[in-house]
């Protein structure tokens, strides 16, 4: 029995041992994982996407994505960005390789990049396929929604070895715009215009990205029944609308204090009469990325 103790004894203590450090391990806080898994990323023109390892040359197409890839941490990536790429002020430092519609596909080459992201809404398919020909690994993104902003920063982790961080990330946008949706919802209906332009008049109409940020901010937009996304309005017609809210994006280069010296009747307006004509920032409300919800936060703010 003495012998048997004796033996038993170290043996526990070892037990114990590695049943602390397997503890420990898992109390430790997981890295992401520099490893790719094996099943391909579709895209958002339904082509599969599967590259050998962790992209380490990005090029972005967008300021959206280019946004999305610094949320992901991947700044130390990104070796090539568009000329409209302004955020984070990082990105302003990165190569530029041209406009949205019309990069330069020599300076994008010239970078030697593992992986090139584009957008459907100002990129065009030619060059996409142009890359592609040139043994370039193109991913395209097209978020059309909320939802699918999201969806878009999940496809770009997981394309990227950043899966962990990206649904971290998608989870506190989620709960951020459940919470606006909630604190916009106990307030009245009211309705809204949103101008895109003054010259001529052009506003965000039903269908559109912009329109679900409306809908979302518990407001209605009195062009919902457009029959295309983009209106062209004649002044006349705004009056007609009678529009509680009106918004602009601040890209326009306006005085809000003189659109009346432009459109004088316009001071009839329940918005003009009540002092409810803001302007509200392009880049968040219009810029499919990570900043989004901040886009709704002032467009709840602006109109309740």
């Amino acid at each position: 029995m003495i012998g048997l103790t004796s033996f038993l004894m170290p043996f526990q203590a070892y037990r114990v041992l590695v049943l602390f450090l397997l503890f420990c391990f898992s109390c430790s806080p997981r890295k992401e994982s520099t490893e790719l898994l094996s099943q391909s990323i579709v895209d958002d023109l339904g082509n599969p996407v599967a590259l050998k390892s962790v992209p380490h040359r990005i090029v972005s197409l967008a300021p959206s994505i280019t946004e999305t890839l610094f949320a992901l941490g991947l700044h130390n990536a990104v070796v090539g960005v568009t000329d409209y790429c302004d955020f984070p002020a990082e990105a302003k430092t990165k190569t530029r390789v041209g406009g949205i519609a019309n990069p330069n596909l020599e300076a994008i080459v010239a970078l030697n990049p593992d992986l090139v992201v584009m957008s459907v809404a100002g990129n065009i398919r030619g060059d996409c396929e142009r890359l592609k020909n040139l043994g370039i690994s193109v991913f395209v993104t097209n978020p059309q929604s909320v939802e699918s902003v999201f969806k878009s920063i999940r496809d770009l982790g997981s394309l990227t070895g950043r899966k962990a961080l990206a649904d971290s990330i998608v989870e506190d946008l989620e709960q951020e715009r459940d919470s606006l949706v909630l604190l916009a919802g106990g307030k009245p209906v009211t309705s809204a215009l949103l101008l895109l332009s003054l010259q001529p008049i052009i506003a965000a109409g039903p269908g559109t990205f912009l329109d679900e940020l409306i809908r979302l901010a518990h407001a209605s937009n009195v062009v919902q029944t457009a029959v295309t996304a983009y209106p062209i309005l004649s002044r006349e017609e705004i009056l007609r609308r009678q529009p509680e809210v009106i918004l602009l994006t601040n890209d326009i280069g306006v005085n809000v204090s003189r659109i009346t010296e432009q459109y004088p009747e316009w001071k009839n307006l329940p918005a003009f009469r009540n002092r409810r004509v803001h302007l509200v920032d392009a880049n968040l409300i219009s810029r499919p990325g990570p900043r989004i919800v901040k886009g709704l936060a002032e467009l709840v703010n602006a109109i309740h």
